[in-house]
């Protein structure tokens, strides 16, 4: 498999398409309530044929979602929503792939996989707000043949 930089043609209703300017900077996410974002590295910059470029980092976003803040401690029961959860989500060779930790390596909920970038930003939003509201991941996991 060929390594791919992440160079991306926006479609121009893609919500961030004209927040990119020509110096790297970070994406605008919408992140809800009840997460720790331990490593944000999703930045992008608009290259001078007008397509954007992302970074191309295998660790580019860590988030773990937060205990009850009245006891600041994780549930261990697997149906609770204080339980411990994190996304994981970077740039492999030629895709984006995010992966749902519930709650830990040992133990992956879902894997996403895509070579769009809106794709992308939309699902890892997705993600972060349905596990935000009440720990259960909705969305259907689009698997695909890509292989690491």
């Amino acid at each position: 498999m060929t390594y791919t930089k992440p160079v991306f043609a926006m479609s121009s209703d893609f919500q961030l398409a004209s927040t990119f300017g020509p110096k790297w900077a970070m994406v605008p996410l919408r992140i809800p309530t009840g997460w720790a974002i331990r490593w944000n590295t999703i930045d992008a910059r608009k290259l001078p044929s007008g397509e954007i470029e992302f970074n191309d980092s295998e660790d580019l976003f860590w988030a773990v979602k937060l205990p009850p803040p009245d006891t600041h401690v994780y549930s261990k029961d697997p149906a609770s929503p204080w339980r411990e959860i994190a996304i994981d989500a970077g740039w492999y060779r030629d895709h984006f792939k995010i992966v749902v930790l519930d709650p830990d390596w040992d133990h992956v909920r879902d894997v996403y996989r895509t070579s769009s970038a809106e794709d992308f930003i939309a699902r890892l939003e997705l993600l972060l707000l349905e596990v935000a509201n009440g720990g259960q991941v909705k969305t259907k996991t689009r698997r695909d043949e890509t292989n690491e």
